[in-house]
């Protein structure tokens, strides 16, 4: 065999064993990168909710920023215009459409600009990366929510309502309203009223003061926190400790007699603060609900007093 005839051989092999190499390398960069493991949805935040775009309660869907909606005047120079409120305090999160995953309930209130307030009820969940309004369904107008919890699917909401003799303004009425997704969407499926709210309904729960006209307690100082019985209130003022006699004048109004307190002293911020609880809460003549948390007012409706469970 002649040198040019091993060196042609030689050359053919050399490109048949590159041909293979280039074969392989297209087959392994078309070959298919392996699917990420599936997982359930991740539950939505409060952060997710403050942003949330909401249907079934104005005329379109709307948009929250920072967990509120302002609407354009209904007519131009109007004062009044629609808006649209996230309860933060009442969130709820668990399955309530049977499938992987958390969804959030949420309650908002909406407003004409009017004396009504519309309180609905919202079910979120993330699909797709995206947080989604499942259903929305109304609850009523001026409700006050005393509670929300999720049960097997359903979510179960204790509430003041107006009674047949009560005016809109100032709801009474005990009830317990139950919501769950049907067909994609969700419904009320169970309401009941259970008698009238009384002192009683606020006994066997630790109140802790959240707020006064709105303004949060100061940084650094021991919230004051209240024990109602049937005839007596006792609890701590931040520094010192007292009891001070309750009573129920007519449904959602009391009268709370002089405070009997400890005299033990405390650095002037929380003496101070301590004073001022301690002469508000004497003038406390009404309490409602206000978004799961008990709410006490004097007469002229100044000095609310907040609190939370």
């Amino acid at each position: 065999m002649s040198n040019d005839t091993r060196r042609g051989m030689a050359m053919a092999a050399v490109s048949l064993v590159a041909l293979g190499l280039v074969a392989c390398g297209q087959k392994e960069q078309a070959a298919p990168a392996a699917p990420a493991p599936a997982g359930p949805p991740p539950t939505p935040t409060l952060d997710q909710l403050r942003g949330a775009t909401v249907s079934g309660v104005l005329d379109q869907a709307v948009t929250l920023a920072n967990g509120r909606y302002d609407g354009p005047p209904a007519a131009p120079g109007a004062a009044s215009h629609p808006t649209l409120v996230l309860w933060e305090p009442a969130v709820a999160f668990g399955d309530m459409d049977g499938t992987p995953g958390n969804e959030a309930v949420a309650v908002l209130s909406s407003s004409g600009g009017g004396s009504g307030e519309f309180v609905h009820i919202a079910v979120f969940g993330v699909r797709d990366g995206q947080l989604v309004n499942l259903g929305t369904a109304e609850v009523g107008d001026r409700v006050k929510l005393r509670s929300l919890w999720l049960e097997k699917g359903k979510a179960i909401m204790d509430v003041v309502e107006a009674g047949p003799k009560d005016p809109a303004c100032c709801p009474t009425q005990l009830a317990r309203k139950t919501y769950a997704m049907e067909g994609g969407a969700l419904k009320q499926s169970k309401s009941e009223t259970m008698g009238t709210i009384t002192i009683g309904t606020l006994a066997a729960i630790e109140w802790m003061l959240v707020s006064i006209d709105g303004q949060p307690v100061p940084a650094g100082l021991k919230p004051p926190v209240v024990h109602f019985e049937i005839n007596s209130v006792r609890g701590s003022a931040g520094c010192n400790r007292f009891t001070a006699p309750v009573k129920e004048t007519a449904p959602g109004e009391l009268a709370i007699g002089p405070a009997a307190a400890t005299k033990m002293a405390c650095p002037p911020a929380e003496m101070e603060f301590e004073q001022k609880f301690l002469a508000l809460f004497e003038k406390a003549s009404r309490y409602t609900f206000v978004a799961g948390q008990l709410a006490l007012t004097g007469k002229d409706g100044t000095g609310t007093l907040l609190f939370s469970k």
